[in-house]
């Protein structure tokens, strides 16, 4: 079983927090998570860190039967990338200074990425795009 959170820190940054067990680390796709991955101190309910990059990835390919998603989550969140696809930009609202942000890189479209809670199907629509 494999457990995902999405989280608002103070700063608003979206973290995404995964608890894995021991059989499912042999996964490839496991593997190059862990080693981008931060592991988290103490005795709270995830075990690392992931970058976000790795949420959609993750939710697709794994059996739906397999994923867990927490009560807590976040359901959905906005994002958009540079031109070649190095820096993503995400939030979980669409103000100002995030629109300031998607102006200076040239007006990629914005996604609103959903997850639905029961299913853990992911949903991908685009909301603003250059006119």
């Amino acid at each position: 079983m494999i457990k995902i959170k999405l989280e608002k820190n103070k700063s608003g940054k979206i973290i995404f927090k995964l608890k894995i067990h021991e059989d499912d680390k042999e996964n490839i796709l496991f593997k190059r998570v862990l080693i981008e991955s931060k592991k988290i101190k103490g005795k709270g309910e995830f075990d690392y860190e992931v970058p976000l990059r790795f949420f959609i990835p993750i939710c697709s390919n794994i059996n739906k039967t397999d994923l867990i998603l927490c009560k807590k989550s976040l359901k959905s969140y906005f994002e958009f990338s540079d031109f070649y696809d190095e820096n993503y930009y995400t939030s979980t609202e669409i103000n100002a200074r995030y629109m300031k942000k998607w102006r200076d890189k040239g007006c990629p479209h914005i996604y609103k990425i959903t997850i639905e809670e029961n299913s853990c199907d992911i949903k991908k629509e685009v909301v603003f795009k250059k006119i």
